[in-house]
């Protein structure tokens, strides 16, 4: 495997100075020699960073054979097949030997890999997969993509970002389309799970809808037939407690001189109504609460609206 790199050297040592700059070019062989080296010791991936500092230096087409190499062995197989198709494409004039063993690679690659097909609707946005740019929509060739789960997102300055998942098999492919709604007009949605800054604002009904402010109050009129209902309970309890008290007070109270004390069974009695009474009425001004509050709120249409900007997470600021 090491061969063809030194084929490659002697094939940039024998470019035509007319075909770039000749010191970048020289640069390029440097690293490509360093890269190499690196390579024959083991070190794949120093090499990797050498070959990539080469073709920065001076974009040989023919390099990209070095980089897809190195890449094939440290697996990453997607970056591997884009490079060995760049070298293909580029490099017709490399030694057949080298495009044999590259179309070879290429065939195995993609034996291994899935594709995702990434509909997007808003022309220029930015796609990118598992946060690596795939470039700006419309995306028209399925991305390569190694089998699992995978995470689609796509931004741009006028929309909301979109993101979604998407599960790649191999040999197949796997189609996910990009909604992108316009920070124009807000729109009624719900605010997604891993998507940035939303809005959501709470306004109230029309005037004039011909429901009524009454209806769509579902909860408010539970709670206010609670809180009535709950009332009627407490003054029972307590017209029970003050019965029992003026009919012990009647008999054995300090009035009634042949009975000067009540039992204590008696007074019990009187203070478990009256404990029953005080209960009643703290639910019934906990359900007035509750009452008033469901009033307020309950009815009022909420809409939510993308907001500009790239924070993680939303932001939720309710307006009346």
């Amino acid at each position: 495997m090491c061969a063809p790199y030194l084929v490659l050297l002697a094939i940039l040592a024998q470019a035509s100075p007319s075909a770039g700059d000749p010191q970048a070019k020289a640069q390029a062989q440097a690293l490509l020699g360093q890269g190499t080296k690196l390579y024959q010791q083991g070190d794949v991936a120093g090499a990797l960073e050498q070959f990539n500092a080469a073709y920065a230096a001076y974009a040989s087409p023919k390099l990209m054979f070095n980089i897809g190499q190195a890449n094939r062995d440290l697996r990453r197989p997607v970056e591997a097949l884009e490079a060995f198709e760049k070298f293909l494409a580029g490099a017709a004039d490399a030694p057949p030997e080298m495009i044999a063993d590259a179309r070879k690679s290429v065939a195995q690659l993609q034996e291994k890999l899935g594709r995702i097909q990434i509909d997007c609707e808003t022309a220029g946005a930015e796609v990118s997969v598992d946060g690596r740019s795939v470039g700006l929509a419309p995306v028209p060739d399925p991305i390569w993509a190694t089998p699992g789960r995978h995470q689609v997102a796509a931004k741009h300055a006028s929309t909301a970002p979109a993101l979604e998942d998407v599960d790649v098999t191999a040999g197949s492919v796997s189609t996910v389309t990009m909604r992108m709604p316009s920070l124009a007009a807000p729109v009624a949605a719900s605010v997604p799970k891993t998507a940035p800054g939303f809005d959501v604002q709470a306004t109230s009904p029309s005037s004039s809808t011909s429901e009524g402010w009454w209806l769509g109050r579902k909860w408010t009129w539970v709670a206010a037939g609670s809180t009535v209902l709950l009332a009627a309970g407490a003054l029972t309890a307590g017209v029970l407690m003050q019965s029992k008290f003026d009919s012990l007070r009647s008999s054995c109270g300090a009035g009634n001189p042949a009975r000067p004390g009540c039992s204590q069974s008696d007074i019990d009695s009187v203070s478990s109504r009256q404990t029953t009474a005080n209960v009643f009425w703290g639910l019934t001004a906990a359900a007035a609460v509750t009452t008033g509050v469901l009033f307020y709120f309950e009815g009022r249409p909420v809409t939510a609206a993308p907001m500009a900007g790239g924070a993680t997470g939303f932001v939720a600021t309710v307006r009346y």
